[in-house]
């Protein structure tokens, strides 16, 4: 168990009921992201990947400055996911909760680290690919195995855990959340 290093986290961000599927789990309110308690997780240096989607990112941008005083600092995108269509490969277009203005269909996975500055670890490769053009998962919510990959890769094979997981643990990482064997 914690702290880590790597935290890789898919909050149960709020939707409102208009235009979403009955989500198959329990979803967290802003001010419950926003006051999650980083304190068993984070270790002194550690780096946090959150995502975000489009009809959320204002929501998980007040969340990450609350996250400040846990000593997380907001670093970037590091990583965008485009879903595409599993025959054809190409970009699909807008599906899930319905847009407010428009609702591009990439998802955000935020970086924040325990330090202001993006030196908490020396990156392994710069070479990352950073855009991800993959199909969804049958699952809801369930993110595509290659952005763990791409982390470890980007930082190296240190402790790391997936929390909010939506299934198993992938080699090498510790899960937490409902739909996962807790840590």
């Amino acid at each position: 168990m914690g702290p880590y290093e790597i935290v890789y986290a898919d909050f149960p961000w709020p939707y409102t009921p208009f235009g979403t599927a009955k989500l198959p789990y329990k979803c967290m309110s802003e001010s419950e992201i926003a006051d999650f308690d980083w304190s068993r997780w984070i270790a002194k240096k550690c780096v946090v990947f959150s995502w975000a989607t489009s009809p959320k990112l204002d929501v998980a941008m007040r969340c990450g400055e609350a996250w400040k005083a846990h000593g997380l600092h907001f670093q970037g995108v590091a990583f965008t996911w485009i879903k595409t269509s599993k025959s054809t490969g190409l970009p699909i277009g807008a599906s899930g909760p319905r847009p407010r203005l428009v609702k591009p269909l990439d998802e955000f996975l935020l970086a924040y680290s325990t330090t202001p500055k993006q030196r908490t670890f020396p990156l392994m490769s710069e070479s990352v690919v950073q855009h991800v053009f993959a199909p969804k998962a049958s699952r809801h919510s369930s993110k595509p195995d290659i952005f763990r990959q791409r982390i470890v890769e980007l930082l190296g094979d240190r402790k790391r855990v997936e929390l909010f997981a939506r299934g198993p643990a992938a080699d090498g990482w510790d899960v937490w959340g409902d739909e996962a064997e807790p840590c």
